[in-house]
This record gives C-alpha cells, structure tokens and sequence, in this order.
C-alpha cells in the first residue's frame, strides 16, 4: 500500500468513527498511528473533527501533531483559533522551543500574549527571545538547544560536560556536531561526536577540532539559509549574531521545512493562488487570496480591449487580422513564462544571479528568436492560406517573431530586476507576465500588420 492510499485509508476510518460517535475505536486508530500519519490524515477534515482528533491525543502527541502541522499555515491557524487557552499552553511548554516558536507565532496576538503570560518563566524567556527574529530568518527557524564546549577542555572534561548538557535538556538527545567556543562565546570550530568519542580522553580540544565552520547570521533570510545547507552538505546549521556568538543552531527538519515552504510559495505566486490553498478550508479566505491576481488580469484585459479599440476601423476593413490575436496573445504569453519560470527556478536555488542579467536576457532572447522563427514560418504559410492574402501571411509572421522575442526579454528581465530590488521574483511571473505580453505582444502585432499594409492608424 502506497503512503498516499494509507492517508486515505486512515482519513475515512478516522472520520468515520468521528461521525459514528465511536471514540474508542477512534482512540484505538490513533494509538496505532504515528505523528506525520495523525497530521496528514487530519488535514482533510472540518475544523470540528479535528479538534475531537486532536482531544482524544496523549498530550505530547497532540503537541508533536501541532508542531507538524506548522507548513500548513491557514489550518494551523484556524485550529489555533478554537483551542482554548490553558490547553495551548500545556501543548505549547511540550514542544522543542523551535516548534513552539512557530505555533505561537501563528496565534493571533491576543491569544499569544495570553499564552506567554501562562507559561513557565524560563520556557517564556526563550520563547520571547526567539519571537523578535522575523520568522522567515535563521532566528526565527532556530533553536537555543545546542551543545557547546571550550576550546580549552580536553576530550575527558568536554564528555563529560556534553553528559550533563543532554541530562538536563531532552532537546540534545539528538545531536550531530559539538561546537567550539572561546571565552567570549564565539563560534570558532566544531567536533563531530564520533571523533569526539574516538579521541584520546587528555587530548585538547582545539587540536582536535575543524576551524573550518560554516555559520549563518542570525538575521539572514531562511531561503539563503537552506542554500547554504544544500551547498556544503550541511544536516545542521550554526547560528551566530553580530558578534560572531554562537546562539542557536538550525536541525535537517526545520532545513527541510524551508525548502518546501519556499518552493510552496514560489508554486503559489506562479498560480496567482493564495498559500496552503489546496487544504484552505474557508471559502472567503481562499477568495481573497485569488481576487487580487483575477483583478490584475482583469485589468491587463480591459487594457488590451482598449488597444484594439483604438484600431476599430482598420480591423473593420480587414476583419482576418482579428483570426491571429489569440494566438499571438498565447504564444507570447507561453514564451514569457517559460523564461520566467527558468530565471526564478534558477533564482531560487542560487544557480542564477541578479548580476547575470545581460548574460540570461541575452540568452533567452536568442531562444525567443529561434523558436519565433520556427513558429513564424509555420503562421505565415496557415494565414496565407487561410486568408488568402500573401502579404499578411508574412506580416503575421514577422509580428509573431518580434512579439516572442520581446516576450523572452520581458520573461526572463522583470523577475532578474526584482530581485535586485529584494522584490520576490515568484511575483513577477503567472499572471503578472501573461498579461505584460498580451498587452504589449496585441499592440506590436496590430501596428506592423497595419504599417506594413500601408493601412493608415487611427
């Protein structure tokens, strides 16, 4: 059985026993599945259903089901929003700090100060720390959970030191590398735990570590962060402040959580949809989220009507000009997003930059031409003879070559000059591309159908 078909399964059975009032056979179901199964199964569910899920839970797995359920932003929130309090609180102080970072996070700040206020003074200490990072930054992914030792211990003293650091956290139970640290704290080097064991017990630490060390500031974006990871083969990333002090630590889950968000957002922007809107379980909100990109169409249309407007008596005189305007629209559209699409998928994973503008529009631009030109001469031969006029098989042919090769610049230019603005480039493709090159690719095909047939423009 596929993991897909299991979801299924363990959807209906859960939901059936909900709606049969049958909690123990639901409990019993639940028992025997595991967090990920439990959080896949219940994404599918009305808001009332989940909540009897997540009330029949030990509370240690309702909280380990909440802190899985953080990439799926609108539905955590929505369930956040029917949790009372004190229960909050008691799911909340169960989590990894980076997990309940993030659940806190998504309450709303009501709900969250009142939380805060009811937990424990040290867990509230080290949940608002990390609440002042911006939680799309290495800060607001993190975790304070780390195993640190000075450079100074030998082998024996830093074993020892590591015993009682897991003794008193259950967060470090699972760790891959000890940092190395001086006096002031900052991050100098790091020891893997399986040289760490090996190593003779008088050793020193600092002979014994790597000083080549990749950190990441606290403040940097979490998508550079992943990129980061990826490129030096990281499962787990050092966090530093401005002073170069170590102060957290970034694990493979949360790394993994990045890159689906990000790739998530970026399928979304693409769409002209709203994040999460596939689980989105509120029609308004999942209304809201498409209004704006149906509006920019919307609008991209009306201004379109308008060009052809203004050729009102031309077309009347020659109508067969009005067979090729969808098809220029279309195959300008298409040229466009398929160049954007490989800039921001580039952008995205770092094998592009800003500053290989010229270089990737010029490219593109040549890609345009060429396949403008092999659909140039395919619509020149159908339009002559569709309409039986020579001349405007080769003037349709020539605005479809320009109009594409126009496309491409547009395309694979406008995400390159956002990003260098710091504009998320995902916005400028889907609906913001299509309806540029139909403006511009209707406007440039009517004016060199009619400037070439000698046709005066009104």
């Amino acid at each position: 059985m596929t993991p897909v078909h299991a979801i299924r399964e363990h959807y209906h059975v859960i939901s059936k026993y909900i709606q049969s009032n049958q909690i123990a056979s639901l409990r019993r179901v639940l028992s025997e599945l595991s967090t990920v199964e439990i959080a896949n199964s219940i994404v599918q569910l009305e808001i009332e259903e989940q909540l009897i899920v997540l009330g029949n839970l030990e509370e240690e797995i309702a909280s380990d089901v909440l802190a899985e359920l953080s990439t799926h932003e609108s539905l955590l929130e929505n369930i956040l929003d029917h949790l009372h309090v004190p229960d909050l609180v008691r799911l909340v102080e169960r989590m990894d700090i980076d997990d309940a970072t993030d659940v806190v996070s998504s309450m709303d700040e009501e709900k969250a100060e009142a939380v805060l206020e009811e937990m424990d003074t040290e867990d509230r200490e080290d949940l608002i720390h990390l609440l002042q990072y911006d939680e799309e930054t290495a800060g607001g992914i993190m975790t304070t959970a780390f195993v640190s030792i000075d450079q100074n211990f030998t082998v024996a003293q830093a074993t020892k030191h590591i015993r009682a650091l897991v003794e008193e956290n259950e967060e470090l139970e699972k760790f891959y590398t000890a940092y190395v640290i001086d006096e002031g704290s900052h991050l100098i080097g790091t020891v893997d735990v399986p040289k760490l064991l090996f190593a003779k017990e008088e050793m020193v630490i600092k002979d014994l570590m790597n000083s080549q060390v990749v950190a990441v500031d606290v403040n940097m974006d979490q998508e550079k962060v992943a990129r980061i990871a990826q490129d030096y083969d990281l499962v787990v990333v050092p966090v530093i402040d401005q002073y170069l002090r170590l102060i957290g630590r970034i694990t493979i889950d949360d790394l993994v959580d990045v890159i689906h968000e990000e790739y998530q957002e970026d399928i979304d922007h693409l769409a002209g949809t709203g994040g999460n809107d596939v689980l989105e379980t509120s029609i308004i909100r999942a209304t809201k989220d498409r209004l704006p990109w149906l509006f920019l169409a919307l609008a991209g249309g009306i201004l379109a009507a308008l060009v052809m407007s203004n050729y009102e008596h031309n077309l009347s005189h020659l109508p067969q000009v009005t067979y090729f305007i969808p098809l220029i629209a279309a195959l300008g559209g298409n040229i466009g997003i398929q160049s954007s699409s490989i800039v921001v998928r580039g952008l995205a994973t770092g094998e592009i930059s800003p500053r290989d503008i010229v270089g990737r529009v010029w490219k593109e631009l040549r890609v345009g031409f060429l396949t403008g030109v092999a659909c140039a001469i395919l619509l020149s031969i159908l339009s002559w003879q569709i309409t039986g006029r020579f001349a405007l098989g080769i003037t349709t042919g020539i605005a479809l070559l320009i109009v594409m090769s126009i496309a491409a610049i547009v395309g694979s230019g406008v995400p390159m000059i956002m990003k260098r603005f710091n504009i998320d480039p995902a916005l400028a493709t889907g609906p913001f591309i299509t309806t540029a090159n139909d403006i511009l690719g209707i406007f440039i095909y009517l004016n060199i159908v009619f400037y070439v047939l000698r046709m005066p423009l009104l």
